[in-house]
């Protein structure tokens, strides 16, 4: 089942379907409970918003959305997922997309490799993607799996670090997430006959998405409840990953937020939760959050009127003003 964001865009919905079955039907693990856990985690309801925007800009470049498409879409996803797995096992987390995660119901270890075979299979899925529509660039190549995984070092690099600045932290979500939104846009809009400047185009606008989405994930993560979150609340900053509404407090001037701030292995009370969800409300984190998710949507706005005229342009504006309020 898709997630019901799609219901605006039925053939994109139908589309994605076609995604979830080609991730299912193409995976080859010689291990069936690690392949049944993966395909749990493919089932499992996600809302697939990287790989819609990859068949939303091919839909944008051509019209229609090429089979061809579809690999590249599938490719992406797996990538997504890969990225899913090994966070959780750096976060400790317990569920994900509502069902046990891979780490708790095995191991670490098993987690982590499960991980690195998704991103080798997520490699071969575009690599046929792009072999069946003739384009001389793979949206997945190593240079785009590199900057993932040294975003993904950064993250653990940053743990705990309360010395963080935002031209830090900006530089590590551009790196890791915003990454994958520019490849998924990129991947689905790239044509061998548009110009560099073009392609460039809608590789920016999927960073600039990714930016925003990021930054409205950091939000979710101090102002929406487990439930409707997917993932416990205050998650993260347990877990010592700073994210932009505290790096935006504990950085005023005499904050009072970094005294608050624990090191490793030391637990939060609830008490002490509420207290700092205070003083970021206080210095205005989460206003000056938004502020930024508008700036970098407004961006990616931009961008888009510079791409091909078309009406599915506005299909694509009206999509990201929905997730960028992430109450669905």
């Amino acid at each position: 089942m898709v997630h019901a964001i799609w219901d605006a865009y039925p053939d994109i919905q139908r589309e994605l379907a076609e995604v979830r079955r080609i991730m299912l039907t193409e995976l080859r693990i010689k291990m069936p409970d690690v392949e049944a856990k993966i395909m749990e985690y493919i089932q499992a309801p996600g809302k697939y918003l990287r790989s819609g925007l990859c068949l939303m800009f091919a839909k944008l470049c051509y019209g229609h959305i090429p089979k061809s498409k579809l690999y590249l879409a599938a490719a992406i996803e797996v990538l997504h997922l890969a990225t899913l797995i090994h966070d959780d096992v750096i976060d400790g987390a317990d569920t994900r997309r509502g069902i046990m995660t891979l780490h708790q119901q095995h191991s670490n270890r098993m987690a982590i490799y499960a991980g690195d075979y998704l991103m080798t299979y997520a490699a071969r899925l575009a690599s046929k993607g792009q072999q069946a529509v003739d384009v001389d660039v793979n949206p997945i190549d190593h240079w785009v799996l590199e900057s993932i995984l040294v975003g993904e070092l950064n993250q653990l690099a940053n743990q705990f670090r309360t010395d963080m600045s935002m031209y830090d932290y900006l530089r590590q979500i551009r790196g890791k997430t915003g990454l994958l939104f520019a490849a998924s846009t990129f991947a689905g809009y790239y044509d061998n006959t548009h110009s560099a400047s073009a392609n460039k185009q809608a590789f920016y606008i999927g960073q600039a998405i990714g930016m925003a989405f990021q930054l409205t994930d950091d939000l979710i993560d101090y102002q929406v409840s487990a439930q409707q979150a997917g993932k416990p609340q205050l998650q993260d900053v347990q877990n010592g990953v700073y994210t932009a509404p505290l790096i935006l407090a504990m950085n005023e001037p005499h904050s009072k937020v970094r005294p608050l701030l624990k090191p490793k292995g030391e637990p939060w009370s609830e008490a002490e939760l509420s207290e700092l969800h205070y003083y970021l409300t206080e210095y205005k984190a989460y206003e000056r959050t938004e502020a930024l998710v508008e700036s970098y949507l407004q961006k990616a706005f931009q961008r888009l009127e510079k791409l091909t005229a078309s009406p599915y342009r506005q299909e694509i504006r009206q999509l990201m003003e929905t997730v960028m309020q992430r109450r669905f």
